[in-house]
């Protein structure tokens, strides 16, 4: 049998020197199971032309990581709950990303700010879909852009629905870094704005992450009822004054609702 290449080709056929050889063949043992529910070492190593030592090395190190589990009946290797974990959550923010467009196209449409729609990640704040105003002067973004929880509307939106304890976490592991004088750096602050975002069902980022920028978030539910992410409008603290975002605060709840109902949440069905 031929031995585990040691420098992997890249897809276009030529040697690439930043490929690691050792994921490149733990990603060509889980592309495996793609054709076949479940494999033997010997098996596998026959299929994919290799040592059984190396595949065993392979199938060992992602059993541990929970990625596969060995059947000890019959010594078969499968999909483990942690692949199953990580393509239920690949599915739900792809859902989440199409299915928020056309609520965010209409309120970018009617209003001309910038909207977006984020989630909370590791206890960073990550955009996951944007449509921008069409004010000469507006909020830019874009997919995949990382933001502070605790100086984003988004993110205080997020947070104020956790746990106490996880809310620790993210604050331990990410502190409270001053933006701007009007960024929160104290936990008891935090923990009392969370309360009135429960209290009001909305959140705001009053300057607190940029100067001259003002932001207006609300929760969006999944189909457990439970807030997962949020949608938030963006704009020029000029343009948004008391009278406006007073006008602003029921568009954004109403955009949120209308996803939460297209992901199926049981609070928004009667809404």
């Amino acid at each position: 049998m031929a031995p585990a290449p040691t420098d992997p080709p890249a897809p276009g056929g030529a040697k690439d020197p930043y490929l690691l050889a050792s994921l490149h063949r733990g990603l060509e043992v889980l592309d495996c199971f793609a054709a076949q529910d479940a494999w033997t070492l010997s098996d596998l190593a026959a299929h994919l032309g290799q040592n059984k030592a190396t595949v065993f090395r392979v199938l060992h190190t992602l059993e541990q990581f929970g990625y596969l589990a060995k059947d000890p009946a019959t010594g078969r290797y499968a999909l483990g709950l942690r692949l199953h974990a990580l393509g239920a959550a690949a599915v739900r923010h792809e859902q989440l990303r199409w299915q928020a467009l056309p609520p965010l196209q209409d309120l970018a449409e009617s209003t001309g700010e910038t909207v977006h729609v984020g989630i909370l990640h590791e206890g960073v704040v990550v955009t996951v879909q944007i449509v921008e105003g069409t004010h000469a002067v507006r909020m830019h973004s874009s997919v995949g852009k990382r933001s502070p929880a605790h100086a984003s509307a988004l993110g205080k939106v997020l947070m104020a629905y956790l746990p106490d304890a996880e809310v620790d976490a993210v604050v331990a592991a990410h502190g409270l870094r001053r933006f701007t004088a009007r960024t929160i750096t104290t936990p008891g602050a935090l923990r009392e704005a969370l309360h009135r975002v429960r209290l009001d069902g909305y959140a705001q980022d009053e300057e607190e992450i940029e100067a001259g920028l003002r932001c207006l978030a609300a929760p969006i539910s999944d189909r457990s009822g439970r807030p997962m992410a949020a949608v938030a409008i963006s704009a020029p603290a000029t343009r948004m004054d008391a009278d406006r975002i007073a006008a602003l605060i029921p568009r954004v709840k109403a955009a949120a609702a209308r996803i939460s109902r297209m992901l199926g949440s049981p609070s928004m069905a009667a809404a």
